[in-house]
């Protein structure tokens, strides 16, 4: 009788170890994203939208700048959202369907549904220091000379040092002209707040980059992105 009644102490025992020992088992993934959510390079993902037509995908970023729509930046390329508005400097997991808006010539993103999002500090725009080809934009069916080039420069945010001439009277549309490796180039900066007209004026602009009826164009997010 003693050895059962040892038998069944151990037992209850070693049941009391093993559930102990599983309730130390840390949790996977991370409550704020839902879990292990599996993202792509927003890059990559742009690139193989263009190249194979894989709508789908689910990215980070940082929001730059919103209005009714918003352009999300993750330190490399950019992204406008369709009809969602984030504060900026949020970071953001989001899934979302790849589109072409082939009246300006860009890809951007519709159908977004947010994961997670989380404050985050707004990143440092990259230089502009290449001549932009309207080439690289998508023509009336959808098509591009440089799906690369598309996918890296188009939302991209941007900074550079050049000069401003007015091309307006209103204060709004300017020609940029800025250095690159090898030669100058010029953008049309178009502001939707207004500012003084200038000519040939010494000016750093950051913004960013966007197609507009098939040519590229540097949007400023407010005035304080031109600094004279």
């Amino acid at each position: 009788m003693k050895k059962y009644i040892g038998i069944l102490v151990s037992l209850i025992l070693l049941a009391f170890i093993f559930s102990g020992c599983l309730q130390q088992v840390p949790p996977t993934g991370n409550g704020g994203n839902g879990g292990n959510i599996e993202t792509v390079d927003l890059y990559q993902a742009k690139l193989d939208y263009l190249e194979n037509d894989t709508a789908n995908s689910t990215i980070t970023g940082v929001a730059i700048y919103h209005y009714n729509y918003t352009i999300l930046f993750d330190g490399t390329t950019g992204i406008y959202l369709k009809n969602v508005v984030l504060n900026d400097g949020e970071a953001v997991t989001l899934t979302g369907e790849f589109y072409k808006d082939t009246y300006n010539g860009q890809v951007r993103m519709r159908n977004v549904t947010i994961i997670s999002t989380e404050t985050s500090v707004m990143p440092e725009p990259v230089v502009l220091n290449k001549a932009l080809d309207n080439s690289w934009l998508l023509d009336s069916n959808g098509n591009t000379t440089s799906p690369e080039d598309h996918a890296l420069w188009i939302y991209r945010f941007v900074t550079a040092k050049g000069t401003l001439t007015s091309l307006d009277t209103a204060g709004k549309l300017f020609e940029f002209e800025y250095p690159t490796d090898t030669d100058t180039a010029t953008i049309a900066v178009y502001t939707y707040t207004a500012i003084s007209t200038c000519t040939d004026t010494p000016a750093t602009v950051t913004g960013y980059l966007a197609g507009y009826k098939h040519a590229w164009q540097l949007y400023p997010r407010t005035p304080d992105d031109i600094e004279f």
